[in-house]
């Protein structure tokens, strides 16, 4: 008797078609799965950057010193939740809020607060202090001396300051970092990547000037 073609299995080559094409599907949908999981951990920095922005804006005199117990990272109460992927920089990090343990050290002159290593247990930086990689342009209403270096810049009458948060949101913290900064001046600002020049940031905008999304 011969086989009713309905009853018959598939063969080979209708399998491996198929499985060719799940193949190109998963190509395809991966990446940008793992693309648009990087893009949400982003919303991280920019809450953050906000609130540290909102703080030292409400702040009535400049710290009398870049660093003293007045001026530090936390001085407006800032303080990142636990699980930051972001570390998030007011100065040099000469001092910071280590949190490789439990509990966060903090002392009394933190200018930074370090990505939490000991929820995500990175092999680099150890420290979970990312290096930011600094905007360019110019600044159209900072204070004379600010640069692109994050810190507190003029006097009591006047002051300005910019911010930066650098992280890993495509879980390859060694390659480089995800970078944004914020100041309370408008700028006319340059990324690294991708690459922009001239983009018009008004003060307390977060500005992206590398894109660990679409870079690395």
């Amino acid at each position: 008797m011969t086989q009713n073609r309905r009853n018959r299995g598939f063969t080979l080559i209708e399998l491996m078609i198929v499985v060719a094409i799940i193949g190109i599907l998963a190509a395809i949908a991966i990446p940008n799965f793992i693309r648009f999981q990087a893009r949400a951990r982003q919303s991280e920095v920019h809450g953050n950057l906000k609130s540290l922005f909102t703080g030292l804006r409400t702040q009535q005199r400049k710290p009398t010193t870049v660093g003293a117990s007045d001026g530090t990272i936390r001085a407006t109460g800032f303080s990142p939740e636990r699980g930051n992927r972001y570390s998030y920089h007011l100065g040099a990090c000469a001092l910071f809020e280590d949190r490789t343990g439990p509990t966060p050290n903090l002392n009394n002159e933190d200018t930074c607060v370090a990505a939490d290593h000991y929820r995500f247990q990175w092999t680099a930086p150890a420290t979970g202090l990312f290096v930011p990689i600094p905007a360019g342009g110019t600044w159209a209403n900072a204070h004379t001396d600010q640069t692109f270096a994050p810190g507190v810049y003029g006097d009591d009458g006047f002051w300005t300051f910019l911010a930066y948060g650098a992280g890993d949101v495509d879980n390859a913290p060694g390659d480089t970092a995800d970078s944004w900064s914020i100041s309370s001046a408008d700028g006319t600002l340059d990324s690294t990547c991708p690459t922009q020049t001239g983009v018009r940031v008004a003060a307390g905008e977060p500005f992206n000037s590398w894109n660990d999304v679409n870079c690395d």
